[in-house]
């Protein structure tokens, strides 16, 4: 009895020390799923998805990255490329849609679904994807990356204000925030008049409000369709009659003193200070708005994007990102990063999301699900953005264009905008130079990237 006793001891010790040893090796039977993004203020990915999705499927090791913006996440995972190891799902902004899709780094995500069902047991969510977000996620019918953060313009408002200056009855009539280009004037000039120290409007001078503009008058952005209607790009059609009003209405607010230019430091400054009545936005803000309103003891409200009341409404666009699976994965591998997209679209992590950053929950079953916990009813400018999108057609102008200079196309249209509001430049003449401009850059794109026919 004596003499075993010191070898049981050394055997419990070889097991003590070897433990951690064992347990390595099973985590290095895991298979490493890297998710590089850029919301690093959202805490909720490392600290619920991460630990919950692990748990879920422990045969998988989640490794979050947080990086500093779309273009540098974009740069380094081309880096990544070049060196041979780039991580197994991106972050990639909808703005640059069709130049990730040129370069072969990422499989198209049917592709890797093969019309499967599910994956690992979670449901393929894809056909509940909402309104003309899934119109914009789509070519030709099918979809290339996981739809994510997808968010819509619309008018945040400060109901106080409006309230006191005889515009909303109350701080819960959502409805007196203007939703016509008209109304936007009428309010205005009674905000203006009442508050002299209190500025009416604020929207950024960007191309997504001006793509919205025309989706909504049912205009296109470009041709064959926004490129999506059997044939590439080749030309912009944004010097239209359609383009033409909206920035000449857009002028006017500002000739009238009603719009107002600052970047997002100032704006968030006036919201608080209870100086911007009425303040475009995307929907996603609606998380910010709300926190600042909080904080400084208003109400806020929100309503739909304002359009031209003489001529019928078509729809809004989305913007915002999706989740991009990279080509070449190692069967195994590529069956956990699908697997992980699949548990994204899960109801209640759509929930949780959208309550953490104000995106729409792109999917019928997520929207539902916060429906039924009386999320909406609670807190209805969260309900602003869905509904927008309900009302909006599903057609190729809402579905937004697809070309492979569309970001720097954007870039341009600022600049453009920007000298006829400071300089008074002509709008017809100054959007047909820009479109001039615009179809070169197309052209070279198409021929460094021979645009396939769909």
């Amino acid at each position: 009895m004596n003499k075993k006793l010191p070898l049981l001891l050394i055997v419990l010790m070889l097991v003590l020390v070897l433990a951690p040893s064992l347990t390595l090796a099973q985590d290095d039977d895991r298979v490493t799923i890297r998710f590089w993004h850029v919301w690093g203020n959202v805490t909720w990915l490392p600290d619920v998805v991460e630990p919950a999705f692990e748990a879920a499927f422990p045969q998988y090791d989640l490794e979050l990255r947080v990086l500093d913006g779309y273009r540098n996440a974009y740069d380094l995972y081309t880096l990544a490329q070049e060196q041979g190891d780039p991580p197994e799902l991106l972050q990639g902004t909808t703005s640059n849609t069709q130049a990730p899709r040129d370069t072969g780094f990422f499989k198209p995500l049917h592709e890797a679904i093969a019309g499967r069902t599910e994956i690992n047991g979670i449901p393929v969510r894809l056909d509940e994807i909402v309104g003309p977000a899934a119109m914009f996620f789509q070519l030709d019918g099918e979809y290339y990356e996981l739809p994510w953060n997808a968010s819509t313009p619309i008018v945040f408002g400060n109901m106080d204000l409006l309230v006191e200056a005889g515009v909303a009855e109350d701080v819960n009539d959502f409805a007196a925030i203007p939703s016509t280009w008209a109304e936007v004037h009428e309010v205005c000039a009674i905000i203006v008049d009442k508050f002299p120290d209190v500025d009416c409007i604020n929207f950024g001078a960007g191309g997504w409000y001006f793509e919205n503009a025309l989706a909504m008058q049912g205009a296109f952005m470009s041709n064959n369709e926004n490129g999506r209607g059997g044939g590439c790009v080749t030309e912009v059609l944004f010097n239209s009659q359609e383009a033409v009003d909206y920035l000449a209405w857009h002028k006017s607010l500002e000739d009238a003193g009603y719009w107002v230019d600052y970047g997002r430091a100032e704006y968030d400054i006036k919201w608080a200070d209870s100086k911007l009545a009425l303040h475009l936005n995307s929907s996603a803000a609606a998380r910010s708005r709300v926190e600042i309103a909080e904080g400084n003891g208003f109400t806020v409200g929100a309503d739909r994007m304002f359009y031209n009341q003489d001529v019928d409404y078509v729809g809004n666009t989305v913007g915002g990102g999706m989740i991009l699976l990279t080509n070449g994965l190692a069967p195994e591998v590529e069956e956990g990063a699908l697997t992980f997209l699949m548990y994204m679209l899960e109801p209640e992590n759509i929930a949780n999301w959208h309550k953490s950053t104000g995106y729409i929950p792109v999917t019928q079953s997520g929207y539902d699900y916060l429906e039924a916990e009386g999320w909406f009813e609670e807190n209805p400018t969260f309900a602003v953005a869905n509904h927008q999108l309900a009302a909006s057609a599903r057609v190729p102008q809402t579905a937004g264009a697809i070309f492979g200079s569309f970001a720097q196309v954007y870039q341009m249209y600022r600049e453009v905008f920007q000298n006829i509001l400071r300089n008074d430049a002509d709008i017809q003449e100054s959007l047909d130079r820009l479109k001039a401009e615009a179809d070169l850059l197309i052209e070279e794109y198409n021929l460094l990237v021979p645009c396939e026919e769909m």
